[in-house]
């Protein structure tokens, strides 16, 4: 594929992050070459290709940075100055030696009585016990003494480091983003060479973790004398962003540190909502203000082969049905729901739970749906796949966007505004500015005060008593075919258009060889003409020019060790490729390297190509050559 090759990098595994797939598929489908990296726990990359041609590339994640910071932090609680340990065998011998003590007392007392030792030398010995007795005596004090001492500074030393790491964590000034955050180091490590390896024309970093990891590809490709533009893509409002669990205000402000000393060495910065990006523009003094693609899903047609969500919670059609459909955090406010529901007699509440319903924050809204005795109104869904959540959530009655009071909320239009309008549903959100600006002046819902059961009881009861204004609102043609995803990619192409040019034609099919060059090879490659060539040698920037890639007997192209870290390369330069295995070879061999090749088989031996299942016959002269056009084909 011609034109500017795209390079987006996210720090998660691609798999549920709607937004960036969405826009990786819009830019691919526009023409661009899109590759798309990620992270996984698995072993080894997975490479994957999806709509618009896009491939995705998923790279063992391995944060050293991160898990060196947990160990010393670990290490660090664990010193003491009085680091006693306890010495068992140390107390069983001086216990050993009393007892020995006792014994020879009473020994001596015994012979003291029966005449057998005088007088002198019984006192002499008396002494001489007691001499013992005591140092035995103030070893095993010491001991204690050294044991309580070492208890008691743990003990204290436990309370300190409690209060240290409650107090610490609130603090948002003197924040160094390279300790509080070393894995933002980490992504440099786990993306770096593959950046390199790819000489992308466009990096667009998703999200605030990554930002850093394009600035520096970019910076590292002009010392190359390569011009690579950089898009931050801002998917919150970083420095506002809400807190929950490990996600302090001292490592938001470590995030936002981050963010601030990379986003001025970006070339476009993409956002969410209209707010943010005035915010971000105003914040960093940007050259211009950010382009806004608003996460909103695709219109949908009703297929009508969808099961909805009235149908999995077994509801009748007149049963008063709310839905939050999301993620399940405190910052998300469904606890305000859940405590409405007394308030509203007869109404239910399905929750559908992203990143599933088994969760400690969903087992926490279990218990306070019986505290509530609302257990039977309750239900928790897992999610269904993104393209099936608006015909999914169309048969509820109301929408529900309970989030609380942060910063980077009041400035947001969360999908799931979009996702409920599309899906024809009245929507009832917290009074975060931008929500309630959007809701208000498209009449779509009502809002209420965050965190008041009562008040978004009364915004539901509002909605129920008379639903079909609010309906035929979220119908508006003209409305949703503003707040559409097709809309919204159409803006995030444009800036491609300006940034890097339009998409270039498709380049004509080329085959190369190699890197054996055997005779078969050389035949094949005449007989094709100008379409095919023999190569012992390629390099990186060779694959430019190459559509399909003939690899013989297994042996790496690129001249990596393995032919299986070749594989994520060729699959991002859109190389399509095959495995020539010449001779009558080990079929078991075959067998165990076609498994981990996992890519077309062609064997020049009738007899293994038979035998192996999977592959294909490719004989010398003219008949080969005829299978190669036919690979030159797909």
């Amino acid at each position: 594929m011609g034109g500017p090759h795209v390079v987006m990098l996210v720090a998660n595994d691609i798999t549920n992050d709607t937004r960036v797939l969405k826009e990786a598929v819009a830019l691919g489908t526009a023409g661009y070459r899109v590759t798309l990296l990620g992270v996984t726990t698995a072993g080894q990359p997975l490479v994957d290709t999806i709509d618009g041609g896009v491939v995705t590339i998923r790279l063992p994640g391995r944060f050293v940075l991160r898990d060196e910071r947990n160990r010393r932090r670990v290490v660090r609680r664990g010193r003491r100055l009085l680091d006693v340990q306890a010495d068992p065998a140390r107390s069983a011998r001086i216990a050993a030696r009393v007892a020995d003590l006792h014994a020879e007392s009473g020994r001596a007392l015994a012979a003291r009585r029966a005449g057998s030792i005088g007088r002198v030398s019984f006192q002499t010995g008396r002494v001489a016990r007691a001499v013992r007795r005591r140092r035995w005596q103030l070893s095993q004090a010491a001991l204690s003494t050294g044991a309580w001492l070492s208890d008691f500074e743990s003990r204290k030393a436990a309370g300190v480091w409690q209060w240290w790491d409650n107090w610490l964590p609130a603090r948002k000034g003197l924040v160094n983003w390279r300790s509080v955050i070393p894995e933002a180091d980490d992504y440099e490590a786990i993306f770096a060479d593959i950046l390199d390896a790819l000489r992308p024309d466009v990096l667009h970093a998703h999200d605030m973790h990554v930002i850093g990891v394009a600035s520096r590809a970019a910076g590292r490709a002009a010392l190359r004398r390569r011009t690579v533009k950089v898009v931050y893509d801002a998917h919150e409002y970083v420095p506002g962003l809400s807190q929950y669990g490990g996600r302090t205000p001292r490592m938001i402000a470590a995030w936002a540190q981050h963010e601030r000393e990379y986003i001025k060495t970006v070339d476009r910065v993409v956002t969410v909502s209209p707010e943010i990006a005035r915010t971000l523009h105003r914040r960093y003094r940007l050259d211009r203000e950010p382009t806004v693609v608003i996460n909103s899903p695709q219109l949908w047609v009703d297929s009508g082969d969808i099961t909805d969500i009235r149908t999995m919670t077994g509801l009748a059609a007149d049963v008063p049905l709310l839905v939050y459909s999301g993620g399940v955090t405190r910052a998300r406010g469904v606890e305000t729901a859940i405590a409405a529901l007394p308030s509203l007699p007869g109404v239910h509440l399905a929750v559908v739970c992203v990143p599933h319903a088994r969760t400690r924050p969903v087992g926490e809204l279990r218990d306070q749906a019986a505290e509530l005795a609302v257990t039977d109104r309750v239900h928790f869904l897992d999610p269904v796949p993104t393209s099936d959540v608006v015909p999914f959530l169309r048969t509820a009655d109301v929408g529900l966007i309970p989030i609380l009071r942060y910063p980077s909320h009041e400035m947001a239009l969360p999908n799931k505004v979009f996702e409920y309008t599309f899906a024809g549903l009245p929507v009832v959100t917290s009074d975060m500015p931008t929500l309630e600006e959007f809701v208000g002046k498209t009449g779509i819902g009502e809002v209420f005060t965050a965190e008041d059961p009562d008040d978004l009881a009364a915004a539901v009861r509002r909605i129920l008593r008379d639903p079909a204004p609010y309906r035929e609102r979220t119908a508006d043609p003209g409305l949703r075919n503003e707040m559409s995803w097709e809309t919204q990619a159409g803006h995030l192409r444009e800036l491609y258009a300006e940034l890097a040019g339009p998409p270039g034609p498709e380049d004509e099919p080329k085959l190369v060889i190699g890197p054996v060059g055997a005779a078969a090879a050389k035949q094949w490659a005449q007989e094709l003409g100008g379409v095919a060539a023999v190569r012992t040698k390629l390099s990186l920037p060779d694959l430019d020019g190459i559509s399909h890639l003939l690899i013989e007997d297994w042996l790496s192209p690129l001249g990596s060790e393995d032919l299986a870290d070749d594989v994520p390369m060729l699959a991002a330069s859109r190389v399509k490729h095959a495995v020539v295995v010449y001779g009558r070879v080990d079929r078991e061999e075959v067998r165990r390297k076609a498994r981990r090749y996992g890519g077309t088989v062609f064997v020049t031996d009738r007899v293994v190509a038979d035998a192996v299942a999977g592959t294909r016959w490719l004989p010398a002269g003219p008949a080969g050559t005829e299978v190669l056009r036919s690979f030159l084909a797909e």
